[in-house]
């Protein structure tokens, strides 16, 4: 996980860090040169150790030591620098001084071996280094106070020297492996960047061989899990080496880089330092005495991790293994006269193509290339055409469901009524009226109701035989052909132009009236609709009032317009 919250800290560049180191040497300097030129420095340190005796043992003491320890005058300039040097040594604050100066000096070192063989890093180089460093110095911390435990100060300054060999070691492998990855994507030969980052790859695996050997000789006397501990992050550090050495082989011997060689290369180390690295994990887990302390808790979430990637990765194997027979059995490699009449560069690497592999599709890439692709996306580079071994037979087809009850009428969901009147506020404006109305679905499984979705005209058909019930589907389907609204029908049918044929039987859809003359049915609906646009004038305030009065004056409407209907229709 990187640690984001460093990279807000204000951290000194290496310039001014290496100039306060130098400065910082400088006064411990000064200060153990001043306390060595005293003859009797040696006594008074003596004397500050022994605080606590009593005074006649602590007489003889002196006596003793005074008369062994005190320098003879006419020492040498070595003599003196030992003295010096000691001193420092038993010094705590020129002692830490010191240990500033030494990492002060490995980074300086690290500078010019970049500059010497990477030369100026970028970006992403830089940013990946960056993040590598801040996460090892967040696991080694873990890892000496959270599983080994460690309470004095020399096992401390023991195993910080340790890790700060190994992850110089492991920030210059990484630096190698993307540097070659670099290099190899670059059309650019640069033989020079090659020997070099090859000489250092080298000096990586010298280096890892010399700290295994410093396992064997002062970690394996400690205890086996310590050893172990040492000899897993060495053997991190040159299989990590080794990696991109024989990527590097391979490449100067021209190998495929998608046959069988190079892919079966990079399983096995890429296989291998994940195995090392989850095994050393597991370790740690299984060593450290707090099972529920919040190392334990990291170091869980870093093996589930790892874990994860490395089933990931044999996962990868097997899909790169089906598809690789997969093509091999189904598309057979181009002839030369296809591949001369193709006359194009592969599309995944832009180069020309000798020999390439046919697809069912007509498309041609390279062999290496084409596996490669397959790894990643099992299909046509080019047309995407799906490339993926065959898969299983499909399942049995399940039984049929049970048709669904019909859904009941919904009072909540009424049609929907928009009005709008512009003449409100701009004489010019329009006024016009929108609804919305809602088909309900026929039940399923009934078959004697229209199906569950119902077509425009059948529901225009239906629309208007519910406002003229005695017009014979026949004429009204007719009509909206040639109309195509229900509302023109409508008004056809409410001016006479479209009347109900004479041989239509009468329909008792009322009960009996009284004969009424055209003229008192005409003064009636005239003084209906007279009251009902009075009543309507005055809308109330909220928009539910207004929608709710035009929906009366709209019944109010048709209702007198199926009266008239009726009154004009032959007995």
């Amino acid at each position: 996980m990187p640690v984001t919250l460093v990279d807000r800290l204000p951290l000194p560049n290496l310039k001014a860090y290496s100039a306060g180191s130098i400065l910082l040497l400088s006064i411990a300097v000064y200060y153990a040169v001043n306390v060595t030129s005293d003859p009797n420095w040696k006594a008074n340190a003596t004397l500050q150790r022994q605080d606590g005796v009593e005074s006649s043992n602590s007489e003889n003491l002196v006596e003793a030591t005074l008369e062994g320890v005190l320098p003879d005058e006419n020492k040498n300039s070595t003599e003196f620098v030992l003295d010096v040097v000691t001193f420092m040594m038993q010094e705590p604050l020129c002692m830490w001084t010191l240990i500033n100066t030494a990492y002060c000096a490995l980074a300086l070192f690290g500078s010019g071996l970049r500059r010497v063989v990477f030369g100026r890093l970028r970006v992403a180089e830089a940013a990946r280094v960056r993040d590598k460093f801040w996460n090892y110095v967040f696991y080694k911390f873990i890892f000496v106070f959270g599983v080994l435990n460690v309470q004095y100060m020399d096992e401390v300054l023991l195993w910080a020297a340790w890790f700060t060999l190994v992850g110089f070691l492991h920030l210059l492998g990484h630096l190698c492996k993307d540097r070659f990855d670099y290099l190899s994507s670059s059309p650019a030969e640069a033989g020079w960047a090659h020997a070099r980052l090859l000489g250092l790859l080298m000096a990586i695996l010298v280096g890892a061989t010399g700290l295994f050997a410093a396992a064997l000789a002062w970690g394996l006397p400690a205890g086996p899990d310590t050893f172990a501990f040492m000899a897993a992050e060495c053997a991190l550090v040159g299989v990590s080496a080794l990696h991109v050495i024989a990527r590097w082989v391979l490449r100067a011997r021209d190998a495929d880089a998608g046959g069988p060689t190079a892919y079966y290369t990079h399983l096995a180390f890429d296989a291998g330092a994940l195995a090392v690295e989850a095994g050393h994990v597991a370790h740690m887990v299984l060593y450290s005495n707090a099972v529920l302390s919040m190392a334990s808790l990291v170091l869980l979430l870093q093996l589930r991790h790892l874990l994860h990637a490395l089933l990931a990765r044999l996962r990868r194997h097997r899909l790169y293994a089906a598809l690789a027979t997969h093509m091999s059995r189904n598309y057979p490699m181009a002839s030369a006269e296809e591949v001369c009449k193709n006359g194009d560069n592969c599309a995944i690497c832009w180069e020309p193509m000798r020999e390439a592999r046919k697809l069912p599709c007509d498309h041609l890439f390279h062999n290496s290339c084409l596996c490669r692709w397959v790894q990643q996306d099992a299909s046509c580079p080019t047309c995407r055409r799906s490339l993926a071994a065959p898969a299983p037979p499909p399942p049995p087809p399940l039984a049929p469901l049970a048709p669904l009850a019909p859904l009941p009428d919904d009072p909540r969901h009424p049609n929907h009524l928009f009005h709008f009147d512009g003449s409100r506020y701009v004489s010019w404006l329009p006024s016009f009226s929108v609804e919305v109305s809602r088909a309900r679905p026929a039940p399923l499984g009934d078959t004697a109701t229209p199906p569950a979705t119902i077509e425009p005209l059948e529901a225009m058909v239906r629309q208007v035989q519910t406002v003229f019930p005695q017009m014979p589907r026949a004429a009204v389907l007719a009509d909206l052909a040639g109309t195509g609204s229900a509302h023109l029908t409508i008004h056809n049918i409410l001016d006479g132009r479209l009347a109900p044929p004479d041989d239509t039987p009468d329909m008792p859809l009322a009960p009996a009236q009284p004969a009424t003359s055209s003229s008192s049915v005409e003064v009636e609906e005239r003084t209906e609709a007279e009251s009902g646009s009075d009543s309507d004038e005055r809308f109330g305030e909220s928009p539910a009032a207004r929608e709710a009065a035009l929906r009366r004056r709209r019944q109010r409407l048709l209702a007198a317009a199926r009266r008239r209907f009726l009154a004009r229709a032959p007995c």
